[in-house]
């Protein structure tokens, strides 16, 4: 499932390099995906890297146990702006450019027989500049990855890939294939890949993998849980997931747990119905014989007599 040291040191040389990281989390991986993928996106983070995560936005539910949401879909880093040209292909011819002095002078030329383009059909974007490493979690294939990118960030050979799955993927599109079938989350692969790296986690961290191992193991069922998932679990605990300060609105999952409650014991007959009259009758010819004189026996012949 891990990386060989070869893999391991290539992982880390570019990360080290990296300025830009880029964390693609699949849209079919859920919440469990997504609780990894920001957990990356936050470790990244503490190493200084300018990080952006694509995914899909969480429900408002969700949102609230998961920390670094806010930054889902928000480049970080250096910017390449974009010049959009509206109705380009009735319009435009080609587009040339020239240095007057310090400034870049862009031409963009109109076929012959039209108005051209007019300020009114032009507007100016921004798109995050190629990331030098990219985390993909869940993508199966690289059209899966290429569909959360944008244009301007196609990927290229120089572009270090680390694929992080739990099923095997068919078509190899990364450098290196973190694929484990037997785990049962990815938050819990995750846990294991920044263990295995080194690389940061705070309870903030811990926090998102923890509920992630949570969500996709329904409460640590047994019929969806690992070994793995208890011991990364416990894991992350040791580093703060239960102090994270979204740890108490998880606990509250855990007070009314869902189990079919015993009778109480106003439900049970008794066999036999003591009247009180009785009971007291009892009572009293119990404390009679407790106010009486000891019978002492001596030997196995005396056992008749009584002194």
């Amino acid at each position: 499932m891990f990386m060989d040291q070869n893999s391991k040191e290539k992982t880390l040389e570019s990360l080290t390099k990296a300025e830009a990281v880029l964390v693609a989390v699949s849209e079919n991986s859920g919440f469990d995906g997504l609780a990894a993928g920001l957990a990356i996106c936050l470790s990244c983070q503490k190493l200084g890297k300018n990080v952006s995560i694509f995914a899909k936005s969480p429900q408002v539910s969700d949102a609230k146990t998961l920390y670094g949401v806010d930054k889902i879909g928000k480049p970080a880093g250096k910017k390449n702006l974009v010049v959009v040209v509206e109705n380009a292909v009735q319009n435009v011819d080609k587009v040339t450019y020239f240095l007057d002095g310090n400034k870049l002078k862009i031409v963009i030329h109109s076929f012959p027989g039209t108005t051209g383009v007019s300020q009114e059909q032009l507007k100016f974007e921004e798109t995050l500049s190629k990331p030098d490493l990219i985390f993909s979690i869940g993508n199966k294939s690289l059209e899966d990855l290429t569909r959360l990118i944008t244009h301007e960030q196609n990927i290229d050979s120089t572009v270090w890939i680390v694929n992080i799955n739990r099923e095997d993927v068919k078509q190899k599109f990364a450098q290196v294939d973190i694929c484990n079938p037997q785990a049962a989350s990815l938050s819990e692969i995750t846990g294991l890949i920044l263990q295995d790296l080194a690389l940061p986690i705070d309870q903030d961290i811990a926090f998102n993998l923890f509920v992630g191992i949570v969500d996709a193991t329904s409460n640590f069922s047994p019929a969806k849980s690992s070994p793995a998932s208890f011991q990364t679990a416990a894991w992350l605990v040791k580093f703060g997931a239960g102090k994270a300060s979204l740890a108490n609105q998880l606990s509250k999952t855990f007070r009314n747990p869902s189990f079919v409650s015993q009778p109480s014991t106003s439900e049970f007959q008794p066999k036999a119905h003591i009247k009180p009259a009785d009971f007291y009758k009892s009572f009293e010819d119990s404390e009679e014989d407790w106010l009486k004189p000891p019978k002492i026996y001596k030997g196995s012949k005396s056992f008749d007599s009584e002194n």
